[in-house]
C-alpha cells in the first residue's frame, strides 16, 4: 500500500511546470533564447525542426549551419548548430556578442542597440521548395528600456518559443541506476544538473520554502526516480518532482555552475584566505532578494571553487586549458563494482582557460568524444556525461566542472566498460588544442 508521504508527493509534482517537446512540423523555426543580449556575452540560438532530424546515422545528433549578423556587422557569420539530443529535432549554437576584436568563427561584433539576426534555410519543404525564417533579438543598451527597440523589429521575426527540450536518454538511465544502487547519488545529480542547465528543470526564483528539513532526503525520491526509468511515471512528473525538491530545500543548487547537491552542512575552513571567502559567501545569505542573493553568491563560489582545486588538486595544462583533478576517492571520482558485476567508474574535473581566446571541449555522443578511458589496447566510451549540446565554451579566465561516467553500454556508439586488475588504465583527453593520457589508481 503506498504510504501517505507518498501520496502527498505526488500530490505535489504535479503542481510543476510542463516540458515543452519537438514537434512535427514541415516548416521549421528559429529563436534567440533571450530577445535582449548584453554585449560581450554568449548568445543561444535555436533552430526547432523535425525534418532536420535525418536519422541516416542513427546514433549521433545532427548537425547543420546558420547565418547571424548585426547592424554593425552586416556581412556575418556561418555558425554550427548541433542537435540537443539524438532524435530531438532541437539544434542549438552559440554566438560571442562583442564590442571590439576581430570576427572569428563564433564572435559577432556589434553595438549597443543593434539588431541581431538570425536566418535559418529550410530546405526541406514538400515538393523541394526552400524558405528562409529569420529571428531578431537587440544588444541592451545600458540603462535604457529596449521596448522600443524590440518594438520596432517585424513581428515576424520575433519567434517566443520556449528553448526547452526533452529528457535525455542517459539521465533516466542514470535514474534507474541510482535507484537499483548501481551508481552513487552524485552521479545520478549530475543527470539533473543537466537538466537545469538546460532549462528542462526551472530553479525556483523565490527563496527555499520552511518546508526545508533537516532528516535528509526522503526514500520516495530514489523510488520516484526508479518509477520513471520504467516508465511507471513520466517525464514531466519526473522534472516537476525535482523542480518540488529544488523549491523546499531538498536539493540545493549551487549558482555558479547550477550544480545540485543533497542538503548538508559545510565545515568552516581555516585556510586564511579561502575562509574570507567563505565569509563573504555567508554576507550573501543575508540578502532576502533571491536574484540579488545569486548574484552576490555566484563569483564568490566560483572563487572558491578555483581556489580549492588550484591549491589541492592535480592539474594537467593542456594549451589554453588548464585540467585540475582531485584524484579516484575524492567527490565525484569513484571506481565500484556494482553487485551484478559492472564496473562504474565516474571522473570530475574543472577546467580553466588560461588564454585569451574562448575555447571549447568536445564531446558530442559516446563515439565522437575527445575523453575516453584506455587500458592500453582498447578504448571505452562514455555511458553518462555533461557537455551541453556537445560541448563545453570557455571564455577567457572561465572555469566549469564537468562529470564523465563509463560503465554500462548505452549505445550511440559506445561501450561497456570493464576492469582487468592486471591491466593499467588511463582518462584520454584528445582535443584539438592538445591530448595527455592521465594514469587513474583503480582498485
Amino acid at each position: 500500500m503506498m504510504n501517505k508521504w507518498m501520496v502527498i508527493a505526488f500530490s505535489l509534482i504535479l503542481m510543476g511546470t510542463p516540458m515543452v517537446f519537438a514537434e512535427s512540423s514541415n516548416t521549421g523555426i528559429i529563436y534567440w533564447d533571450k530577445e535582449i543580449v548584453s554585449i560581450n556575452s554568449f548568445a543561444d540560438i535555436y533552430v526547432k525542426d523535425n525534418d532536420m532530424n535525418k536519422k541516416e546515422y542513427p546514433n549521433f545528433a545532427d548537425k547543420f549551419t546558420i547565418t547571424v549578423w548585426s547592424d554593425t556587422s552586416p556581412a556575418g557569420l556561418e555558425i554550427l548548430v548541433v542537435e540537443t539530443g539524438v532524435y530531438s529535432g532541437i539544434f542549438k549554437g552559440s554566438v560571442y556578442v562583442a564590442d571590439s576584436g576581430d570576427p572569428t568563427k563564433n564572435r559577432l561584433i556589434s553595438a549597443p542597440g543593434d539588431i541581431l539576426y538570425a536566418k535559418y534555410v529550410d530546405s526541406t519543404l514538400p515538393h523541394g521548395g526552400t524558405t528562409e525564417i529569420v529571428s531578431g533579438a537587440v544588444v541592451k543598451i545600458s540603462g535604457k528600456n529596449m521596448d522600443d527597440v524590440l518594438n520596432s523589429i517585424d513581428p515576424m521575426m520575433r519567434h517566443m518559443t520556449s528553448a526547452q527540450n526533452e529528457v535525455p536518454a542517459w539521465v533516466k538511465t542514470n535514474a534507474g541506476w541510482w535507484a537499483d544502487g548501481t551508481i552513487s547519488e552524485s552521479e545520478f545529480l549530475s543527470g539533473i544538473e543537466f537538466l537545469i542547465t538546460n532549462d528542462i528543470i526551472v530553479v525556483p526564483s523565490t527563496a527555499v520554502s520552511s518546508e526545508s528539513s533537516d532528516d535528509g532526503v526522503p526514500a520516495w525520491v530514489k523510488t520516484n526516480a526508479g518509477w520513471w526509468a520504467d516508465g511507471t511515471i513520466t517525464d514531466g512528473e519526473f522534472v516537476n518532482g525535482i523542480q518540488h525538491m529544488i523549491k523546499i530545500g531538498l536539493i540545493s543548487v549551487s549558482a555558479t555552475s547550477q550544480t545540485p547537491q543533497m542538503t548538508s552542512e559545510a565545515p568552516k575552513s581555516t585556510d586564511t584566505e579561502l575562509a574570507a571567502l567563505e565569509a563573504e559567501l555567508e554576507k550573501c545569505s543575508e540578502i532576502k532578494v533571491s536574484y540579488k542573493r545569486i548574484d552576490c553568491e555566484k563569483p564568490i563560489k566560483k572563487a572558491i571553487t578555483l581556489y580549492k582545486h588550484k591549491a589541492n588538486a592535480e592539474r594537467f595544462e593542456i594549451g589554453p586549458i588548464t585540467y585540475y583533478w582531485f584524484g579516484i576517492g575524492s567527490e565525484g571520482n569513484e571506481f565500484v563494482i556494482s553487485p551484478t558485476g559492472q564496473a562504474i567508474l565516474s571522473i570530475r574535473m574543472l577546467a580553466e582557460n588560461t588564454s585569451s581566446e574562448i575555447t571549447a571541449m568536445h564531446c558530442t555522443s559516446p563515439s565522437i568524444c575527445s575523453y575516453d578511458i584506455w587500458d592500453g589496447s582498447k578504448a571505452f566510451k562514455y555511458s553518462g556525461m555533461d557537455f551541453t549540446s556537445g560541448e563545453i565554451v570557455l571564455n577567457p579566465g572561465d572555469t566549469r566542472e564537468f562529470n564523465i561516467l563509463f560503465g554500462p553500454n548505452i549505445g550511440y556508439g559506445g561501450t561497456k566498460f570493464e576492469y582487468d586488475s592486471s591491466k593499467t588504465y588511463y582518462f584520454r583527453i584528445n582535443e584539438d588544442f592538445g591530448s595527455a593520457n592521465i594514469l587513474l589508481e583503480l582498485e
